[in-house]
């Protein structure tokens, strides 16, 4: 326990495999996590490591008690999908070589990995690749396997990890292709969720909507503005209101429509009193004159 209370951080286990024909074995090697990628550190943790596998959802656990350590897998085959720390419950990063992250895109994309696995790994590369222990490209491609999910908390995460991305890619000639990838990624989900509240929405659903909105909005989606704008002239004129779930997403897209669509919709704020904190955030982020 001393290695957890008694000094600062937590450690990143890199995780490589080794096939026979009849065997499965991980190659674990642990050091400091650090956001600015440092390597120099010589920090070491007692950790305790839960596995499954393809062939084996029954957790194996091992104690890595040193800098390196090795684990043969029960029951797993050779060419299985290796999930180290399922459900997350672990307090550690974890870097999978390319080929075990290769293994695990099919278990993302068909959801063979429960909610938390699926946003852990996701959070974990947007982590690495931050640090520049991993390079940007492993993580585009991991997020194009969740073009099926449906969690609003996982979809919540990779929509805010590639919108710390897009700044660093807007001022690059892929932006355009960036973009893209968010549309493929998002689209299909808002066809399904659809823009009308329905009786049998939850909470989350809610939120999902608005987000989409937003996200394929300014990922340059020409359906979704099309939309937006047209709902947003139909408001303004005294027609059919926008839902005030998904008004500010609304707001947000036909804003860069022009420095008149600009002004109508800061006029539309102005004469009405703003009752919800999401529209007295709008206000205050970007409907100033």
């Amino acid at each position: 326990m001393s290695t957890w209370t008694g000094q600062v951080g937590y450690p990143m286990l890199t995780v490589d495999v080794v096939e026979t024909s009849d065997s499965v074995t991980l190659h674990i090697k642990q050091q400091k996590f650090c956001a600015n990628g440092d390597n120099s550190s010589e920090q070491q943790w007692l950790v305790p490591v839960t596995v499954v596998s393809q062939s084996r959802d029954t957790p194996q656990c091992y104690l890595l008690d040193g800098r390196e350590g090795k684990i043969v897998l029960e029951g797993a085959r050779p060419g299985d999908w290796v999930k180290v720390n399922p459900k997350q419950i672990g307090l550690f990063r974890v870097k999978y070589s390319d080929d075990l992250l290769k293994r695990l895109l099919p278990a993302v994309k068909n959801q063979a990995l429960d909610s938390a696995d699926r946003l852990g790994i996701q959070q974990d590369l947007f982590a690495l690749a931050k640090a520049g222990y991993s390079n940007t490209a492993n993580l585009l491609t991991l997020m194009g396997s969740y073009e099926t999910e449906r969690n609003y908390v996982v979809l919540s995460s990779i929509n805010t990890n590639l919108s710390d991305l897009a700044g660093l890619f807007n001022h690059l000639p892929c932006y355009e292709q960036f973009k893209a990838m968010r549309r493929k990624i998002f689209s299909k989900i808002l066809s399904e969720v659809g823009w009308e509240n329905k009786e049998t929405d939850g909470h989350t659903d809610a939120l999902l909507r608005s987000m989409l909105i937003g996200t394929l909005g300014h990922s340059g989606d020409t359906e979704v503005i099309e939309k937006c704008q047209e709902m947003f002239k139909q408001h303004i004129s005294g027609g059919k209101q926008i839902p005030a779930d998904i008004r500010g997403s609304v707001y947000s897209t036909v804003r860069s429509s022009g420095v008149t669509v600009y002004t109508r919709i800061y006029l539309q704020y102005s004469k009405k009193q703003i009752s919800t904190k999401r529209e007295i955030g709008y206000r205050g982020t970007w409907l100033r004159p």
